[in-house]
């Protein structure tokens, strides 16, 4: 039986110790604690990376352990896929439903909610109750609406109309964008409109609807008030390496674009309509991308394809 010298154990560190191994096992001493969660030894590498290397020193196999992985120099670490958080600044009841609706898309959405306006119901009376058509664009002029429960009504948006019809209106037809309903409308040529809707709105509906023959008054009934963001919002959201930010009209952008001026992260830019893009004045995008259809299934399904792991990311353009 062969007997082996023994060494003096100074010396058997300094000949085969962890400084002597190669370059890629020396890795492992120096990255062991961090990439690990088996206990090391004293000088600083996995034990049972040791053990690996005296079985076979020539190459050494990963091998799974306790969910995680040993690598070699070509080795990553696998990592959660992560994606950037989308910056919601639509009113606040209108962000909520946003926001709902993107997260449930995969557990890796994030949302940040920091509206830049404030929805305020301005008292109003309507003179003209003699009309046959009652026109909401917006879900905040509902509740408005509510004197005029009966006449025939049309909405843009399917969140107008769900908020119309859960307050018993007539509800006729459902358009995607204004441009659809003065395209229907028009057909009416006679008879009355009314048009409830804020003080800052685009479209001009009540005009091209009476040039189209079918007379239609205005009425704002509420006001849409600018709001700053406070100290820790805002210093969240700077704090962001990059952010997915949404554009629902000029004014938002143009109020968003004033708050993100300090912004240095990347910014991918989200337009209902190229108005809203032309009225950004912010730090310059990475990303600028403007929907095809103005609506808002459209705007989610733009937002999706943004989202790293959402469906429309993999491939499938069900959302």
């Amino acid at each position: 039986m062969r007997r082996f010298q023994s060494v003096p154990k100074g010396e058997y560190h300094a000949r085969f110790g962890p400084e002597r191994w190669p370059e890629r096992f020396q890795m492992h001493r120096r990255q062991g604690p961090k990439s690990h969660s088996r206990p090391v030894s004293p000088h600083g590498y996995c034990r049972t990376c040791a053990r690996r290397t005296a079985q076979n020193m020539a190459a050494h196999v990963v091998q799974p352990m306790f969910g995680r992985y040993h690598r070699g120099r070509s080795q990553t670490i696998p990592r959660p896929i992560l994606t950037s958080p989308v910056l919601i600044t639509r009113p606040k009841e209108d962000a909520k439903r946003l926001a709902l609706a993107l997260e449930a898309l995969g557990p890796d959405v994030r949302c940040i909610l920091a509206p830049v306006m404030e929805i305020v119901a301005l008292p109003f009376e309507c003179v003209d109750r003699n009309f046959d058509h009652l026109v909401l664009t917006s879900r905040h002029a509902v509740s408005a609406a509510a004197p005029f429960r009966g006449v025939p009504t049309y909405c843009v948006g399917k969140a107008t109309r769900e908020a119309a019809m859960a307050q018993g209106h007539d509800v006729r037809d459902v358009f995607s964008n204004a441009d659809e309903l003065v395209a229907n409308l028009s057909a009416h040529g006679a008879g009355h409109a009314m048009h409830l809707h804020g003080r800052h709105t685009r479209g001009e509906i009540a005009k091209r609807l009476s040039l189209a023959g079918l007379e239609t008054k205005s009425c704002i009934v509420y006001e849409q008030n600018p709001r700053q963001w406070s100290a820790p919002e805002r210093h969240a959201i700077l704090a962001e390496v990059s952010l997915i930010v949404p554009l629902y009209s000029p004014r938002s952008a143009s109020l968003t674009a004033k708050l993100l001026e300090d912004f240095k992260g990347d910014l991918t830019l989200i337009g209902l309509s190229q108005a809203c893009l032309d009225a950004w004045d912010g730090p310059n995008p990475m990303i600028s991308h403007c929907v095809d259809h103005p609506d808002g299934e459209a705007m989610q399904q733009a937002i999706a394809s943004q989202l790293r792991g959402s469906p429309l990311e993999r491939g499938d353009h069900r959302v």
